[in-house]
């Protein structure tokens, strides 16, 4: 390796590393609002939220990779033409594309790693994440909070009156619980007490009665004790089977998965989103490679260097991309472009402009 390609390694180093930092700042603040969310709104204890966060930050690496490695570039290539250090590298006989080999270097080694986290971690934090969220959050449901003289919820379309409650013995007086039915009017229980257990409630002394859908009560039914089952928990996750969705599985997985479908002859439009997340998880990881080779050449061009300068045009062009990317994968749902080409699309124009700013720069 020459002096130079050194030199210009360590130039990207600190402004990649900044780059990461303020990207992966960036997308945690939306993240760390949902999760405080989760803990105020949802009583999700604050152990299950850290794993929520751990399990978030290998998708959020590999979205901040690509944007961490433009602004290096745009700043490093910056601050070497504000200090006319690419003009003596060209009068030392170095062309201006020799001179950004070690940032395309660079470029492809963060698309490997990229390419490895989107591999190796991310789906198995996506799924880690999906699971976790399904047993403490989906498809769990606190216990009411019980109080005197008020409506309160007790699993999906039950409501409960309650004369007197002991918080101590957990008994209810003076019960009365409405259960919605789909056709006719809701089914009422009264009992004279009762007692609310973890999805069963026991009552005692009481009776049943069903209504009609004009409101008029055809039946009841009396009682001395009745078990009813609420499901305050809407079902228990261990009996829920998993599946794997596409950003759950790597490539070959995915790949494997659509020769399934096909074979099993599913509609073409569930298939076209399939090939779609499976191009894009090849299009993301290259994006690393196709903003270096725009950021070089377009820091070179800024007329001060700095970082603020950099953050602005990586900004700009990050917001370019994305608008591309989303436009391509529409084109390809609406079946215009094949789900390659849709999601492919942004990094060959973005990267057929790099080239040719870099050769312009060439002399």
């Amino acid at each position: 390796m020459k002096t130079i390609d050194r030199y210009i390694f360590g130039e990207l180093l600190q402004p990649f590393l900044f780059g990461m930092a303020f990207f992966v700042a960036i997308w945690l603040i939306d993240l760390m609002m949902e999760l405080i969310n989760l803990i105020f709104s949802k009583g999700v204890p604050p152990s299950v939220t850290f794993l929520f966060f751990i399990y978030s930050l290998p998708p959020t690496l590999v979205i901040s990779f690509p944007m961490a490695i433009l602004l290096g570039t745009l700043v490093a290539f910056g601050r070497l033409s504000s200090d006319s250090e690419i003009t003596a590298m060209k009068a030392g006989g170095y062309s201006f594309s020799r001179i950004c080999v070690p940032a395309v270097i660079s470029g492809l080694l963060v698309t490997g790693l990229t390419f490895l986290f989107n591999e190796k971690v991310v789906p198995v934090a996506n799924d880690k994440f999906t699971r976790l969220f399904r047993r403490e959050v989906t498809l769990k449901r606190p216990l009411p909070h019980i109080s005197e003289n008020r409506f309160f919820e007790a699993g999906p379309g039950r409501k409960f009156f309650v004369q007197k409650f002991d918080p101590i013995s957990k008994n209810m007086s003076g019960v009365i619980m409405y259960e919605g039915q789909p056709t006719n009017f809701p089914r009422v229980i009264e009992a004279s007490k009762a007692r609310l257990d973890d999805g069963l409630c026991t009552f005692w002394t009481g009776r049943i009665s069903d209504f009609r859908s004009e409101g008029s009560d055809y039946h009841h039914t009396y009682f001395n004790r009745l078990e009813y089952p609420i499901d305050t928990h809407y079902v228990n996750p261990d009996d829920v089977p998993e599946s794997k969705n596409a950003r759950q599985m790597n490539i070959f997985e995915l790949y494997a998965h659509i020769e399934d479908l096909r074979q099993k002859g599913l509609s073409n439009p569930a298939l076209i989103q399939n090939w779609i997340e499976f191009w894009t998880k090849t299009s993301i990881p290259f994006a690393s490679l196709i903003f270096v080779l725009i950021g070089a050449p377009l820091g070179c061009q800024t007329s001060r260097s700095g970082t603020s300068i950099g953050i602005g045009l990586s900004v700009v062009i990050i917001f370019l991309y994305y608008v591309l990317f989303a436009a391509g994968k529409a084109f390809a749902k609406g079946s215009y472009l094949s789900p390659f080409l849709g999601v492919w699309f942004p990094n060959f124009l973005i990267g057929l402009v790099g080239v040719w700013l870099i050769f312009r720069l060439k002399a």
